[in-house]
């Protein structure tokens, strides 16, 4: 038997939270850069959150507000910083959270399901002073 094809291939039953834990990284960008890069899902459609690691905190207390005080009816895009993004495109459908931390050609948006949203946080939230440790030991800030 040399040839398989795997069933739940397409299947992705891995939490929101279990996914950040294991794509979660920091290193220095293209420019030298130091950058903070996780996804929130798998599948298609779907790709990492990646910012600067200066930006981060803002990012996350972004997020904070929008997990303890609810998400606005409607928003719309621009180019902004990341949190600004957060703002301008955080939207809730069908119990299912989606928000970009950039937007432009090939911006992929994070989604995950509502029920996970404060647990979510709560994880980006511990990981904030060890992200931007990992900026500082890699030269950038």
């Amino acid at each position: 038997m040399s040839d398989k094809t795997n069933i739940f291939a397409n299947e992705h039953n891995e939490s929101a939270v279990q996914t950040i834990r294991s794509t979660m990284a920091v290193q220095l960008d293209d420019n030298g850069t130091p950058v903070i890069s996780f996804a929130t899902n798998r599948g298609k459609g779907s790709g990492a959150q990646v910012m600067p690691v200066s930006e981060y905190r803002e990012y996350v207390e972004t997020l904070g507000e929008y997990a303890e005080h609810g998400i606005p009816e409607s928003t719309e895009e621009e180019q902004l910083s990341p949190s600004e993004t957060v703002r301008r495109t955080i939207k809730q459908d069908d119990g299912i959270l989606s928000f970009r931390v950039r937007s432009g050609k090939g911006a992929k948006p994070a989604r995950l399901p509502t029920t996970d949203f404060s647990e979510v946080v709560e994880l980006l939230r511990d990981t904030v002073d060890a992200v931007e440790s990992a900026g500082k030991q890699l030269g950038g800030e």
